[in-house]
């Protein structure tokens, strides 16, 4: 009995030391990822909650040795069928301690898993230009079925899977590997279903159509006939390329390039916009669409740049009891602008003008403004030589006495 009593004694001083020492703690782990586990046959199709957060209890030396990946939360579905199961989390840890769950259980809805075989077809989103076709009628494709699979609802909806194929811009053949997309009845893209495989190889056997031929155009602008002291800015024009046809021989020598009507550019003093007729150089060949060509021609005068020398300077706004006295007297001014302009400029229409409205005596260097009988946004630039005027301002009084 002393012995029994001596050991229990031993082991509660041991226990209470131990505990002094390396205290029992908590620590919580936050979004741990929830493994769902689930027979076969079987496919998860709602879990709106996908982790929990677990508080583990143990001695602090352990605690200090656990990271959030010696934590797991396992839901475990197994042998429970189709329908919505609410399931409790079960939380492990790696090393002896006690964890528990928030939340501690969960809502799972389970669904049947079905596949099946279903066609390929093929959206054309834009045709080919005209002129040109697909030889054999319709694209090649590598396989004419594919794999779906998923949970039983959605993969009952898919009809199809569908290839999409831009051919606006294609005038040769091409192969492209493109995405399958499943879709409905009605065209309307399935979620949630895999595709097996996920994309194919779509051969487009892309030719010209032997009945039409691709010509470009270009306007016929009689540049002679434009009013001297101008210049063609730009030009502009659409369609750059038509389509003709007619009969085999007709198309085999048609030239290359098709003219416009000619475009008369007399009296033309600014840019403009029309419609030319295609003119047909045989009888037996006809432009299919539209039979003119919008040309924009852009016009602008030819700049020159000119001297007027000996422009006076004057002086405006001086109060009536002030005197000016300005050095030098008169000025040179360059423009450069258009020619039809400043050829009709005579320099007797230009005025070197300093404001001096508000000034009182003193000595001051100004800057002239020029100032003439036309529009001076036209012009480019406008330079004064000097660029500064020396102004010297006096009382009258002053000076008469």
């Amino acid at each position: 009995m002393w012995f029994a009593g001596s050991v229990a004694l031993a082991f509660f001083v041991w226990v209470i030391a131990t505990l002094d020492s390396d205290p029992i703690q908590e620590r919580n782990f936050l979004s741990i990822p929830i493994r769902v586990e689930h027979d076969q046959g079987v496919i998860i199709t709602e879990q709106r909650t996908t982790t929990a957060n677990v508080r583990v209890r143990a001695p602090q030396s352990t605690l200090d040795q656990l990271d959030p990946d010696d934590v797991q939360v396992v839901a475990d579905l197994s042998q429970l069928g189709a329908g919505e199961h609410i399931v409790n989390l079960d939380a492990t840890v790696s090393r002896r301690a006690q964890p528990d769950t928030t939340p501690r259980r969960i809502s799972i809805t389970l669904e049947a898993a079905q596949e099946k075989l279903v066609p390929v077809e093929v959206t054309i989103t834009d045709a080919l230009p005209r002129g040109f076709e697909i030889q054999g009628g319709s694209p090649i494709l590598e396989a004419s079925q594919v794999l779906v699979s998923g949970p039983q609802s959605q993969v009952e909806r898919v009809a199809a899977v569908q290839v999409i194929l831009n051919l606006s811009q294609r005038r040769n053949p091409f192969t492209d590997d493109l995405r399958l997309i499943p879709v409905d009845v009605d065209s309307e893209t399935v979620d949630d279903v895999a595709v097996e495989p996920s994309t194919m190889e779509v051969t487009v056997p892309v030719q010209a159509r032997s009945d039409i031929r691709q010509v470009s155009v270009t306007p016929n602008i009689l540049a002679g006939t434009l009013p001297e002291g101008y210049a063609l800015s730009s030009i502009e024009y659409d369609p750059q390329v038509i389509l003709i046809s007619g009969t085999p021989d007709a198309l085999e020598n048609a030239p290359g390039t098709l003219f416009t009507e000619s475009i008369d550019l007399t009296d033309r003093t600014s840019s403009f916009s029309l419609n030319a007729a295609i003119e047909i150089p045989n009888d037996r060949l006809f432009v299919l669409g539209n039979q003119t060509v919008n040309v924009s021609i852009g016009i602008s005068p030819l700049l020159a740049s000119r001297q007027f020398d000996r422009v006076p300077v004057e002086a405006i706004g001086l109060n009536t009891t002030y005197q000016a006295t300005m050095s030098p007297r008169e000025v040179t001014v360059l423009m450069t602008g258009p020619q039809n302009l400043l050829d009709t400029l005579e320099s007797g229409e230009l005025r070197a003008v300093i404001d001096l409205n508000g000034l009182s005596e003193g000595n001051y260097q100004l800057s002239p403004d020029v100032l003439m009988n036309m529009d001076q946004s036209m012009l480019t630039n406008i330079s004064v030589l000097p660029a500064e005027i020396d102004v010297v301002i006096t009382s009258i009084n002053t000076a008469s006495s």
